[in-house]
This record gives C-alpha cells, sequence and structure tokens, in this order.
C-alpha cells in the first residue's frame, strides 16, 4: 500500500494544474505561485520516495513526466491567456514541446517500444520555465522589488530561449538522426 504514495503525489500534482489555472485567470497571482511552487516540491519528493524505497512503477514512470508537461502547458497557457507572457515566447516554447512530443511518439513508432531518452538541455529548459513562471507571478503578487523582478524575467526569458535552442538542436542531432536514418537510409 505504501508503495503508491508517490504515484499519489503525482496525481494531486497533475491535478494542481486546474486551480493554479482558475487562480490565474481570477488574478489571484499569489495563490497560483504558492500551489505552483507546492507542486515542484511534490515532483522532487515523489521522485525521491520512490527511489528511496524502491518504489518506482511502470504507472509512475508514465504518469511523472505527463503530470509535469500538464503542469507547464497549462500554466503556460493560462500566463499567455491573461497576457502576462508574450505570445512569441509562447509560441515558441509550444513549437518545441510539439516538436517533442511528435518526436517522441515517432520514435516510439519506429524503434518498437524504446524510448527516446530525454537531454540535459530539455531538464535545464524545464528548469527555466520554471523560474520564468514563478519570477512572472512573483511580478503580479508583489509591487516592491519591480526593478529586481524586471531583470530576473529578462534572464529568464534568455535562459529559456537558450535551452529552447539547445534541447531542439541535440533532439535534432541525436534522435532525430536516428529517425532520418531509419525513415530514409533503410
Amino acid at each position: 500500500m505504501l508503495q503508491l504514495i508517490p504515484n499519489v503525489i503525482t496525481s494531486l500534482r497533475l491535478l494542481l494544474a486546474i486551480p493554479i489555472c482558475i487562480f490565474i485567470y481570477q488574478g489571484n497571482e499569489l495563490l497560483a505561485l504558492l500551489l505552483f511552487i507546492f507542486a515542484g516540491i511534490s515532483d522532487g519528493f515523489d521522485g525521491y520516495l520512490a527511489r528511496r524505497f524502491t518504489w518506482e512503477s511502470e504507472f509512475g514512470k508514465l504518469l511523472d513526466p505527463l503530470a509535469d508537461k500538464c503542469l507547464i502547458l497549462s500554466t503556460l497557457l493560462a500566463l499567455a491567456y491573461v497576457q502576462l507572457l508574450p505570445i512569441w515566447l509562447v509560441s515558441i516554447l509550444l513549437v518545441r514541446d510539439a516538436l517533442a512530443v511528435m518526436g517522441s511518439m515517432l520514435y516510439l513508432m519506429l524503434f518498437e517500444g524504446r524510448n527516446s531518452e530525454s537531454n540535459r538541455w530539455g531538464k535545464h529548459f524545464t528548469g527555466w520555465t520554471i523560474a520564468l513562471f514563478i519570477i512572472t507571478l512573483l511580478q503580479e503578487s508583489i509591487s516592491s522589488y519591480s526593478m529586481l523582478l524586471n531583470l530576473l524575467y529578462e534572464i529568464a526569458v534568455v535562459g529559456v530561449l537558450i535551452f529552447t535552442a539547445l534541447s531542439v538542436f541535440t533532439y535534432a542531432r541525436k534522435q532525430g538522426k536516428e529517425v532520418y536514418k531509419h525513415l530514409f537510409r533503410s
């Protein structure tokens, strides 16, 4: 029974995407921020529990990245909807994620269940994206430190763009090359 704890925590993180988006839509960025931070902490905690007590499961291996992706995409779209993120940036991030999803599906179909490996730049991209969301929500929640938060926001945007490019380039160079060879040189 205890081995289900990481999956329960992950499921709750998946469900947290809903109230986070609702609070962003309603203009309650502080509550959205607190829930978003809680969701981030839960991501580390469920992974720690699963590894520490060998409570890992196939369901958890599927659910964890799905919960992360849903949380990030729904928050991205909510921030775009209320115009807290520029549409050009949101478009770039959505194209990157669409390429990643399509590439992963194609990879799975071509290589019979072999998962494409996530690259370290993708993990950095996720970290910078989360930082960008936190900074954006902080900017809307507190009025003091606005110059510092504006600077951090600009740095986070640049970081997200750099790691978007690096993650896409690395994927194209490794898994993309494998897919190309399989499709066109077999």
